[in-house]
């Protein structure tokens, strides 16, 4: 009891001292302000030279708040620090948020182009010492208009040179300008070595609120932690879930980022700070949007993400451009025939890095000074920035990717080429993957060529782009080689038209009271794309293809299926040194409850065919119809033809005009 009574007395004893310093904190500053207003209040000049002073005054006034207005709009800087990394073909982002092409925003927290997290919080010091740069640099404006007073009679001697103290307080920001101005009208003359204004300005308090919500992002990460429910919740975006479905579950990743953008803005918009007398009311569930964060009254945030903004997405796994998911394998064999076929059963778990701005605005409602700053919300293998679990040491592949593209010393010549034609192709985009990590190399010339310094790396990709031609891929291991050719299939759009084809009479129509999804996979790039019957158009490359096929449709025979579970793995690379690379793997378990079945497949096909799309204008894809399943022995019997029905005599391959 003893002890716990000393403790108590140690206890309040610290919250007394801490009390006493809050207050003679408080007390300094307050004095200082006060000394600031004497000094202020004790320049005085003649009453004829007044008019000219009070000039002076107001015009570094305006300058003043003209500088308060851009410290604040760029996240406290008048000048944003230089870049420290060169931005990439790969990765866009840079120190700033550009602004609808209008100004830039720095970033307070930023990961850069070759991986690394960086912070560019500026201190009050910092930015007062800016302000005063920016005072310095333009009060020369107010001596044009000065000149006016020259036409009373006045006589004005302006300063060689000027230097301007700042002090930024919580509800002004104080400026003593010092300089040689010197103030004549007929034989009356004034010296004025300063002058000194304060201007109204809640800039430090502002400033002061958008420090803690930073620090309140660094420590609980709510805006990584929110990005990573609107993923769980929101169904266009796919993400880890098993469902009853016959719908063929594959999405496009431009379609997945456009919608997670929309959402972002959406979402990102609903968060706001607590209000001082939020404690009152009585919660809702909109209570989710809300940062335990308490503001004054009379700020307003603004938390948002405009569409327009940049954003990184990289998803895991994916066949070329599409996301597909894994139909669950069943422990009764067929069963599992009809359920793989058919997609009732969909099992997906995605793996996203993603990468985007949120700007945080802050405004004081009385003067309508907007406070605003920028910071990234990052996403890591499905987790927010900084976690370092099981999958993925985030810090490990950051210095890696610093190494790696920081030190390129192998001399490499590439030549790009159009693979058809054999055409040097230039403006094409060269970067290199050594595992995880791409560095951008640069640009081919009109020639097709680029020679430049590569890393050093064992096995790694050249990777080509260029506008309106498929990625091409050698592989190249520049501590060996010298020179590598690149060819790039250029992309050609056709008209699109998906029919069905009787396979009993070969009779041909449309698709329009039915399901169509046709998958083409050319064999020769790795290109994949997906198409339905309400689509008009194609985007197809020169090769061989795969071509899987499926038409479906309801029926009004309901076919029960079992319950059933299955363990999904998913690979996730891990990085290594110079190339050598291992993975790890990310296992989850999947549960199906059963279910009833209405929607059956009533023909389908798999077959390769050669396309050669070079002046092409259209073409058109049959699907096979069979029969309209009434139970599951039909069922399967349409599952076991799909890859036989390419021998039909009525069968069609695709055709082109």
């Amino acid at each position: 009891m003893k002890k716990r009574g000393q403790l108590t007395l140690y206890i309040i004893l610290g919250i007394v001292i801490l009390a006493i310093f809050i207050i003679l904190f408080s007390m300094r500053y307050q004095t200082l302000e006060q000394d600031f207003e004497s000094e202020m209040n004790s320049i005085i000049v003649p009453e004829q030279i007044k008019p000219a002073k009070d000039y002076f005054d107001v015009c570094l006034k305006r300058v003043t708040v003209e500088g308060i207005n851009l410290i604040a709009a760029q996240g406290g800087y008048i000048n944003i620090p230089e870049e420290k990394y060169k931005r990439t073909i790969t990765d866009d982002f840079s120190n700033v948020l550009n602004l609808y092409s209008v100004y830039d925003v720095a970033y307070w927290f930023y990961e850069s182009s070759n991986g690394i997290k960086e912070t560019q919080v500026p201190t009050k010091e910092k930015m007062e010492e800016e302000l005063g740069s920016y005072i310095d640099n333009n009060f020369n404006d107010c001596y044009y208009f000065a000149k006016s007073f020259e036409d009373d009679g006045f006589d004005i001697n302006y300063p060689e040179s000027i230097m301007t103290e700042v002090i930024i307080n919580k509800n002004n920001v104080q400026v003593k300008l010092n300089s040689d101005l010197r103030i004549s009208l007929k034989d009356v003359t004034s010296d004025i070595n300063k002058l000194m204004i304060i201007s109204d300005s809640k800039l430090g308090e502002l400033y002061d609120l958008a420090v803690r919500v930073m620090e309140k992002e660094n420590e609980d990460l709510f805006l990584e932690e929110k990005t990573i429910d609107f993923m769980s919740v929101y169904e266009e975006i796919p993400f880890s879930t098993t469902e009853f479905s016959c719908e063929r579950k594959v999405w496009r990743k431009g379609d997945v980022l456009r919608d997670f953008k929309g959402i972002t803005n959406t979402n990102i918009g609903a968060i706001r700070l607590k209000d001082p007398a939020s404690s009152a009311y009585i919660k809702t569930n909109k209570d989710y949007f809300e940062i335990d964060l308490i503001k004054p009254n009379y700020i307003t945030e603004t938390f948002s993400y405009s569409t327009d903004f940049p954003m990184y997405m990289d998803v895991s796994p994916m066949k070329g451009e599409l996301l597909v998911g894994d139909a669950l394998t069943q422990q009764t064999p067929e069963i599992s025939k009809f359920l793989n076929l058919f997609f009732c059963l969909n099992n997906y778990h995605f793996i996203y890095d993603i990468k985007y701005p949120v700007l945080i605005s802050l405004t004081d409602d009385v003067t309508g000074l907007n406070f605003q700053y920028a910071t990234q919300v990052i996403i890591d293998n499905n987790k927010p920035r900084e976690y370092e679990g099981p999958i993925y040491n985030a810090q490990e592949s950051n210095d890696f990717t610093d190494k790696l593209c920081g030190n390129k010393v192998n001399p490499i010549e590439i030549t790009a080429y159009d693979k058809a034609s054999f055409l040097e192709l230039g403006d094409a985009s060269i970067l290199y993957k050594c595992f995880t990590s791409t560095c951008y190399i640069g640009e081919t010339d009109k020639d097709g060529k680029l020679n430049a310094n590569f890393p050093p790396c064992l096995n790694g990709v050249v990777i080509a782009q260029k506008e309106g031609y498929e990625m091409g891929v050698e592989f190249l291991s520049t501590n060996t080689d010298k020179e590598t050719s690149v060819l790039m299939d250029k992309y050609h759009t056709l008209d699109l038209d998906i029919k069905e084809v009787q396979l009993g009479d070969g009779f041909t129509s449309s698709v329009n009271d039915k399901q169509a999804v046709v998958q083409l996979e050319n064999l020769d790039n790795g290109y994949i794309t997906m198409v339905t019957g309400d689509e008009k158009k194609i985007k197809l490359t020169n090769g061989n293809y795969k071509i899987t096929s499926y038409l479906m449709t309801e029926t009004d025979t309901e076919i029960e299926l079992k319950s059933d579970s299955q363990i999904s793995c998913v690979e996730v690379p891990r990085s290594g040194i110079l190339g050598l690379f291992s993975s790890t793997e990310k296992c989850f378990e999947s549960e199906f409850d059963g279910g009833t079945l209405t929607d059956v497949m009533v023909g389908a096909a798999e077959y390769e065919w050669y396309a050669d799309v070079t002046g092409k204008r259209a073409i058109t894809i049959y699907i096979p119809y069979e029969m309209t399943p009434r139970t599951q022995t039909e069922m399967l019997e349409v599952f076991n033809n799909i890859g036989l029905n390419k021998d039909n005599p009525n069968f069609l391959y695709p055709e082109l005009q």
